[in-house]
């Protein structure tokens, strides 16, 4: 064997060996300060089958996007929140810059993540927002961790978070939310959509949370179960994850409410841009008599309430709803926690509200 015929079976063997190793990741692959990185929203019913994994996996989807959007981060000093959230280690991600509507307004609202060194973590940590011209912030008195590294395969953790906005003539409503997270990295191999190919980490977290709401009208906290499960690819480069399929754990049944992954600026064609209803508005929660839906032009086919236990006690059919603001009397249902279904032309989104 020649030299060169040597060295290039050492190099083919090398790659081989690395394509069939599991990656690791760490606080190095998490999103910091300038970190812009845009992804696509996929219609849910071109995710095809998920729940397979394995060693040395192949995952392979023919995502069909719907639209695009972006996430920032910024380091917490160049936020309007400096003064609360400290530290260089703390990233500041913008999530809208208007949420609610009337005396519930909220402006410039921010999620807090932070990278902690020990034990290496990537924790959510709080949130800013402003009422009434003044930054409110909101902690985490047990922070979240939404990883723990290193993570390899196979890794299970279990932790547990409290959260609560403050407690403050300022603010109307009091939220809270306290349980734990348990992360479970299942398969590793390398994963394919529409954004390329790459050695990626399979892992499933799963938010088991007691919620609760207490206003002026209800003095005493109401509280409700928030269970959240993620299906998640990680790789070493993409900072967010290179897929990830999220949605609402009742019982033993999940149902995706988002399907978004890893992408570059691209044209959507084929699929309406207002077929996309994901950020869609809902106030006053808790409600007592009428609810209002802000649908903002965009294009339904209907929306269903459901109880916690997923039986639906209300329909709405499309021709009885406008494309503006839309009142919802909700005034003959009982008292607890209700799940808004609202079916688009395409995919459906899911929001949460409490009846009075």
């Amino acid at each position: 064997m020649t030299k060169n015929t040597l060295l290039l079976f050492s190099a083919i063997i090398s790659v081989a060996l690395r394509a069939q190793s599991p990656i690791s990741i760490g606080n190095t692959n998490m999103p910091g300060s300038g970190d812009t990185l845009r992804y696509s929203n996929a219609q849910i019913n071109s995710i095809g089958s998920y729940t397979q994994t394995g060693t040395n996996f192949a995952w392979n989807f023919s995502l069909v996007p719907t639209s695009q959007g972006v996430r920032s981060y910024k380091s917490s000093l160049l936020t309007p929140y400096a003064f609360f959230f400290l530290g260089f280690s703390e990233y500041g991600e913008k999530i809208a810059d208007t949420l609610g509507a009337g005396p519930l307004t909220i402006t410039n609202y921010y999620n807090f993540y932070k990278k902690q060194n020990s034990p290496q973590a990537y924790l959510a940590d709080g949130a800013g927002m402003t009422f009434s011209a003044i930054p409110v912030p909101n902690y985490y008195s047990d922070k979240d961790e939404l990883y723990n590294f290193p993570m390899s395969y196979p890794k299970y953790d279990s932790t547990t978070f409290k959260f609560s906005t403050i407690s403050s003539t300022l603010i109307p409503i009091v939220y809270s939310k306290t349980g734990s997270r348990v992360t479970k990295v299942d398969g590793w191999g390398t994963l394919t959509t529409p954004y390329g190919t790459a050695n990626c980490l399979r892992l499933i977290t799963t938010q088991y949370s007691q919620d609760s709401i207490k206003n002026n009208i209800i003095p005493f906290p109401v509280g409700f179960p928030n269970n959240q499960r993620s299906y998640q690819w990680l790789t070493t480069s993409s900072k967010i994850p290179y897929l990830e399929i999220n949605g609402n754990l009742i019982g033993n049944n999940f149902t995706i409410t988002q399907v978004r992954y890893r992408d570059v600026a691209r044209v959507i064609t084929g699929v309406k841009q207002n077929e996309d209803i994901s950020g869609m508005e809902m106030y006053p929660n808790p409600v007592k008599d009428l609810l209002y839906l802000n649908l903002n032009g965009k294009q339904i086919k209907g929306v269903d309430i459901m109880g916690i236990n997923g039986q639906i006690v209300r329909s709405i059919a499309a021709e009885s709803i406008n494309s503006g603001l839309q009142g919802i009397n909700v005034s003959g249902l009982e008292m607890g926690l209700y799940i808004v279904k609202v079916n688009g032309l395409t995919n459906s989104t899911y929001l949460k509200f409490i009846k009075e």
